[in-house]
């Protein structure tokens, strides 16, 4: 397969311990000259990973917020297009040939894509996530930190692939649980000091705490067909659920927190 020149376009990945995905994702990117890699000190076999595929530059940061690493990975980056990846997001064969006509047309400035989740390797029929603008010129972009992650700025026109990414996260239960306390403490604090009126209405159905596990327990098995997968689909279905109850108790406890604080 014909490489991409780096001048046109570099992909942007972010890495800490990933071990379990890296290989399976880079493995997807040799068609390109260059990928920056922006490292938050991994301790397990990342940079030995890394290091194995030639197109690999990686850089070493200590993490601040997701914006802070994205940005900064976008200013090691000297290409007109970036792709932006996690490092467990897996491209298909289809992705990388629309990918290739996107930055020849360049009629647009970013596009979205949607994701299709793998759990134990197992495709899943439905997911809850929305489209995430992975290409983009570089020029006309930046991100900023919004509660748990980070979302792209985007001067000017959108389009969206009709292809999808594979998200393919293979790390440990535990591993996840850890980021997930990170994540709710994060988007709790999002939630009690935004202005109510700014609040989408995701966003409020979670400031309820009671609502937002409940609904997500029962549109993940029911509507998306997730009952359908298995214990694959069970174990994506507990997740959602999981986070949303951090999410509420996080709430609970820093409400607390404020009127005992208040009452003295």
């Amino acid at each position: 397969m014909e490489t991409v020149k780096p001048e046109l376009l570099q992909a942007v990945i972010l890495s800490k311990d990933e071990e379990p995905n890296l290989q399976r994702v880079l493995a997807k990117l040799t068609w390109l000259d260059r990928v920056v890699i922006v490292d938050s000190f991994s301790t397990d076999a990342t940079l030995a990973i890394a290091a194995s595929f030639p197109n690999v530059t990686l850089v070493q940061r200590v993490f601040d917020t997701h914006a802070g690493q994205w940005n900064y990975g976008l200013s090691l980056a000297d290409s007109k297009w970036i792709l932006s990846l996690d490092s467990d997001y897996v491209l298909t064969d289809e992705f990388i040939a629309e990918t290739r006509r996107f930055i020849q047309a360049d009629d647009k400035v970013a596009y979205d894509t949607n994701f299709k989740f793998l759990v134990f390797g197992k495709e899943l029929k439905g997911n809850n996530t929305t489209p995430r603008p992975v290409l983009f010129k570089k020029e006309f972009c930046s991100y900023y930190d919004d509660g748990h992650t980070q979302r792209l700025r985007i001067n000017g026109d959108t389009g969206v692939y009709k292809s999808i990414i594979l998200h393919d996260d293979r790390k440990s239960l535990t591993r996840w649980l850890s980021n997930q306390a990170k994540y709710s403490q994060k988007e709790s604090d999002k939630l009690l000091n935004a202005d109510p009126e700014t609040l989408g209405f995701s966003s409020k159905v979670r400031k309820n705490k009671v609502v937002a596990p409940i609904f997500v327990f029962f549109y993940s098995l029911f509507v998306k067909g997730l009952i359908f997968d298995g214990w694959a689909g069970w174990h994506y279905t507990l997740q959602r659920t999981m986070l949303e109850m951090l999410v509420a108790m996080r709430l609970v406890e820093e409400e607390n927190l404020k009127g005992n604080s208040h009452a003295k």
